[in-house]
């Protein structure tokens, strides 16, 4: 089953027909995607893709961030890196399709997203990050720290065992929920964190993570929490203003949509998530697959730069492994022609 949102304004640009003659059209798009799931045919291959920053460019601007949060006068305790990577394939890939089959996958516990405005690239993800979700006048967030899983197979005990004497862990997971944790008490009572800490499992990687839920003062207050908790220092740092003007200066490309709120608001019920473990994919640009990390002291540069490549293997997996469903691809010359 597959549900729907709708939104329309009938004294602005949509109106209700507008809005279902919309939805029709895509679900017509997506369904033959289904069909094609069950059937993995290899297709495809990397031709070429390039890094940006490029790992030399990485560890020089991993160094700088540490020098500055070990610095005296400095505020700075975290900042999130980004790194945007540039995957050309010989074959064109259909955005919606790629999504369908990164679901089936991947899809564990997780958020899917599509966003395509007319005639551009279509922003899509697998990202396992609420930011907030609202039912009536209950909040819940989520505080998530990635834990690299460089053994796929190894047990939940062992992870226990490397958390419990990881610092670097620690310290990055606990300032991330507490800062949530602040910033809900201002338009939020009763703020609870359970679990405190958790192990959260998915398919490739492993998470710390805090359940966190309080219960809106005002209801009005909703979009109060949406300014509030993003950007949080999962995807910015802490403090926000110090942690931003870094990224300004010396990350080399523009983020565009990339670690955004993704989301509705409803009158009963809204959901946002944070749209990392993601890629803009389209015609002429190929595909962007988009992942960051957080650098607080006792950040190991090489050790960062393989987290970015385990986050961005939900996509290249796809292509490495030749497992992209046979519905995914269009032959370059037809391009995105629908």
């Amino acid at each position: 089953m597959l549900a729907l949102n709708i939104a329309w304004d009938n004294t602005l640009l949509w109106t209700w027909k507008k809005a279902i003659n919309g939805v029709q059209a895509t679900m017509h798009q997506i369904t033959p995607c289904f069909g094609g799931l069950r059937k993995l045919v290899p297709r495809t291959a990397i031709i070429g893709f390039n890094h940006v920053p490029t790992r030399t460019s990485w560890d020089i601007s991993v160094k700088k961030a540490l020098q500055i949060i070990k610095g005296r006068n400095s505020e700075l305790v975290k900042v999130v890196l980004a790194r945007c990577s540039r995957y050309v394939t010989d074959t064109s890939i259909d955005p919606v399709s790629l999504l369908a089959c990164l679901q089936q996958v991947e899809g564990q516990n997780a958020y899917q997203f599509f966003i395509q405005p007319p005639d551009a690239p279509a922003f899509i993800g697998n990202t396992p990050e609420k930011l907030f979700h609202r039912k009536y006048s209950n909040i819940t967030s989520t505080s998530p720290e990635l834990i690299a899983d460089s053994k796929p197979g190894s047990s939940l005990k062992t992870f226990h065992k490397k958390i419990k004497h990881s610092t670097k862990d620690n310290n990055e997971f606990t300032i991330v929920r507490e800062s949530i944790r602040r910033k809900m008490e201002i338009t939020c009572s009763e703020v609870l964190v359970e679990p405190s800490k958790a192990l959260r499992k998915l398919p490739r990687v492993q998470h710390l993570s805090a359940e966190l839920s309080g219960k809106l003062r005002n209801e009005d207050d909703e979009f109060d929490i949406l300014t509030s908790l993003h950007p949080s220092p999962a995807v910015c740092g802490l403090p926000t203003e110090e942690a931003r003007r870094f990224i300004e200066e010396i990350e080399m490309f523009d983020r565009g949509m990339y670690a955004g709120p993704v989301g509705w608001f409803g009158g009963r019920e809204s959901e946002f998530a944070v749209g990392i473990r993601s890629a803009l994919v389209g015609k002429g640009v190929g595909t962007l697959v988009y992942a960051g990390a957080g650098i607080v002291e006792g950040t190991n540069s090489s050790l960062e730069w393989d987290e970015l490549d385990l986050k961005a293997s939900q996509f290249t997996k796809l292509f490495e492994r030749k497992e992209v469903p046979d519905a995914c691809y269009q032959e370059m010359n037809m391009g995105s022609a629908n």
